[in-house]
């Protein structure tokens, strides 16, 4: 299979194979979640501020000293703090109940993108056929939550961390049209760290108000020995590593091919949850269906703007 990219000749079977490779990446993330011990804010923290770090290495500081004005730092770094408030809830997702059940509220995202813009970007209209997926994804979320052995709490909240991915997803496309991918990704990685630890900051400020549930009470900031190995494969390899990748791979291959080829992303991760955890993560059919029936909707959707793009295009 290939695909060509204007003014970039043809994608050859290995981009494709990279891309996929990328992409189980990305799903492998929940499972690393899972496996360190830290929870879901300092996880936040460490991640990107390993990643920024090693970004930074990478980037060099010419190229970051030279990256935009002053306006352009600051809306880099508000939109990091989305993507950081994105991870925090997506990793306490999978601690409030399991991997595959925050995976299949993460898996709205698309959808939420298709209905946030209309509301944020101008001139970008809902249209019926978006309307009718939406209702279609809700329908898949009403059979999720009558699954048996469903967490309500891992799940909402992964469609939470979906809305705020897609609002980080919004605003980001905004800025990496006319500013450098890897410095930009730098800035947000700084700011997601810096946003978590923040947030860690405040935490004992906000104890003497109300009090706090069980996993909002990290027992512990620094990661253990046993944490170290899968913190730092979380951080070089699923974010820096396969960002520069999929940066490399936006010269290669079109922009449709790899937004349809991330709805794969909760699949992948569903199936290597259950290959990690086995039986824990079994939910039955009924659980399954409802899953398949938003990651259905989301890839219908990505078809939807392919086709929508090649009629405005001409092509």
């Amino acid at each position: 299979m290939e695909s060509s990219v204007s003014g970039h000749g043809k994608a050859r079977w290995s981009d494709h194979l990279l891309l996929q490779g990328i992409i189980v990446l990305w799903g492998f993330t929940a499972i690393l979640g899972r496996l360190i011990s830290l929870e879901s804010l300092p996880l936040v923290m460490w991640r990107t501020g390993l990643a920024a770090g090693a970004l930074a290495l990478i980037v060099g500081r010419e190229k970051l000293r030279r990256f935009g004005t002053r306006r352009d730092v600051w809306q880099a770094l508000g939109t990091g703090c989305l993507i950081g408030f994105h991870w925090v809830l997506f990793f306490l997702a999978g601690r409030l109940g399991n991997v595959s059940t925050g995976l299949a509220g993460v898996a709205t995202a698309a959808l939420w993108v298709a209905l946030l813009e209309p509301v944020l970007v101008p001139g970008r209209k809902l249209h019926a056929g978006e309307c009718v997926l939406a209702v279609l994804v809700a329908a898949g979320v009403a059979v999720i939550t009558g699954a048996e052995g469903v967490s309500l709490p891992s799940f909402f909240t992964g469609v939470a961390a979906a809305a705020v991915a897609a609002l980080f997803s919004i605003c980001n496309g905004r800025l990496v049209r006319r500013l450098p991918p890897l410095p930009l990704t730098f800035y947000e990685l700084l700011a997601a760290s810096c946003f978590a630890g923040l947030l860690l900051l405040l935490l004992p400020v906000v104890r003497l108000v109300v009090p706090l549930p069980r996993w909002l009470e990290p027992e512990r900031l620094v990661p253990a020995s046993g944490d170290w190995w899968p913190l730092l494969i979380l951080s070089l390899v699923c974010t820096v590593f396969a960002f520069t990748a999929c940066v490399w791979l936006q010269r290669r291959i079109s922009a449709f091919t790899i937004g349809l080829a991330g709805n794969l992303e909760p699949v992948y991760g569903m199936l290597l949850a259950l290959l990690f955890f086995g039986s824990s993560e079994w939910m039955g059919p009924r659980f399954y269906a409802g899953a398949g029936v938003i990651i259905g909707c989301v890839a219908l959707h990505a078809f939807m703007g392919m086709r929508a793009a090649r009629a405005a295009g001409g092509g």
